[in-house]
């Protein structure tokens, strides 16, 4: 019996659980369980909240059902806040420059409850780890003499040091927070280390591939695009002048770019298209500042769980986004669906639709803004770059062939294994 761990902390606790990040570890467990025979899946929680047997038997239910019928399931509830300190914010900062486990993006996992519940799931004897995201790569690196030989495949998923920085430069949560861009050299290098342990890291775009490559000095870096489900049938053109925006407002760089499109980029579309309505969907929109609103034509639905209906309400997509990294799956959602798409070119970055023929890139409120209008007053437009929009991302983006990709990757990764005859080593039974 041949089997995979996989480790993130990336837990959908629920149905409401689908932003991208989980959305591309689903994608990976279904390919994995192309395969091997068994799929353990070990969660690291938040400390303090201990689930009963019943729910963990009920989210693993749910997981085998959504995901795959060999999905294991185990949730260590280990991650913890860094104990409060005398010392002023700022100069905690310091320790980060120098000890990568200490910097915000990993000190959660940074104790040894995370590393023995690492350490009791490779104790199985897994045929294969895929490591979801720097922080869980950042454990394994930790414990390296208990994986011996076994192939990690480590989807870095956003080039971590890119998106802190971006995020620092240009919207800190107070003036001082920009200390942290002294922990990027340590940071970055940390990833290359990542990068070189790893069998194979996965990145979301061209663009991170060959940047990590030169980067780490290593050609093992694969492209994994992010994906979505096609519907088969889908109309093609809004007949009102709506303005829709997709996201999980938890995520800061969507609630920022949520916020200027309500606040800049929105009174501007609202003075030259009087009847448009703009729908603004995600989980947790109570952290948009302009929020609640008075202006009638603005919408927060919250979560959704079916956006066929919404999107097929909209004429136009925006996706005014200012931070971050990796790839937008808002944008190549709303290809799916051939809507017509208004982006910065930064929330575009690693797509491969061209501005002006899948796509329509613009950066600052105005330009934004100026593009909203003219598609909204010309649905025809609307629905060419739409339908445009479309064709070019089910060449790329179809999650059918993504799974089939990986697939190959994670065979690939365990020829070695099954090449020196060494039989598959099965693992004890989990809730």
């Amino acid at each position: 019996m041949t089997t995979a761990l996989v480790l993130s902390r990336w837990f959908p606790a629920n149905e409401q659980a689908v932003f991208g990040v989980v959305q591309r570890l689903q994608t990976q467990v279904e390919a994995l369980a192309r395969v091997v025979d068994r799929i353990d899946c070990l969660f690291l929680a938040a400390a303090g909240r201990q689930q009963s047997p019943e729910e963990i038997r009920s989210h693993g239910e749910r997981l085998r059902r959504s995901w795959s019928a060999k999905v294991s399931l185990t949730i260590a509830p280990v991650l913890t806040k860094p104990a409060a300190t005398r010392w002023p914010r700022w100069q905690c900062y310091g320790r980060g420059i120098f000890d990568f486990h200490s910097q915000a993006l990993v000190s959660d996992v940074n104790n040894e409850a995370a590393l023995l519940a690492v350490r009791d799931a490779l104790r199985s004897g897994p045929d294969l780890i895929c490591a979801h995201r720097l922080d869980v790569m950042s454990l394994l690196m930790r414990v390296s003499r208990d994986i011996d030989q076994t192939p990690i495949f480590f989807d870095l998923d956003d080039v971590e040091h890119v998106s802190v920085s971006r995020r620092l430069l240009r919207s800190p949560d107070w003036p001082m927070e920009r200390l942290q861009l002294l922990q990027i050299p340590r940071l970055l290098l940390s990833e290359i280390e990542a990068v070189r342990r790893a069998c194979l890291t996965f990145v979301c775009s061209e663009q991170d591939r060959r940047y990590l490559r030169r980067l780490a000095s290593s050609e093992r870096v694969e492209v994994v695009t992010n994906s979505t489900r096609f519907p088969e049938h889908v109309r093609p053109g809004a007949p009102e002048p709506v303005v829709l925006f997709v996201g999980y407002l938890g995520y800061r760089p969507n609630a920022v770019a949520a916020e200027v499109l309500v606040r800049d980029i929105w009174p501007m579309v609202r003075t030259r298209v009087s009847n448009a309505r703009l729908i603004v969907v995600g989980k947790r929109p109570d952290l948009v500042r302009s929020k609640p609103t008075t202006d009638t034509s603005i919408t927060f639905t919250g979560f959704v769980e079916n956006l066929a209906e919404l999107y097929a309400q909209a004429r136009v997509v925006c996706c005014p986004i200012l931070s971050g990294a990796g790839t937008r799956v808002k944008i190549i959602e709303a290809a799916a669906h051939a809507r017509a798409v208004v982006s910065t070119t930064l929330g575009a970055e690693g797509l491969t639709f061209e501005d002006g023929r899948d796509i329509v890139l613009r950066d600052g409120v105005a330009p934004l803004a100026e593009e909203c209008v003219r598609l909204l007053q010309d649905p025809g437009a609307a629905k060419r770059l739409g339908i445009a929009a479309r064709e070019k991302a089910r060449i790329t983006y179809d999650q059918r062939a993504i799974v089939a990709e990986l697939e190959g990757l994670f065979r690939r990764g365990l020829r070695p294994a099954w090449a020196s005859g060494q039989p598959g080593r099965s693992a004890p039974q989990k809730i």
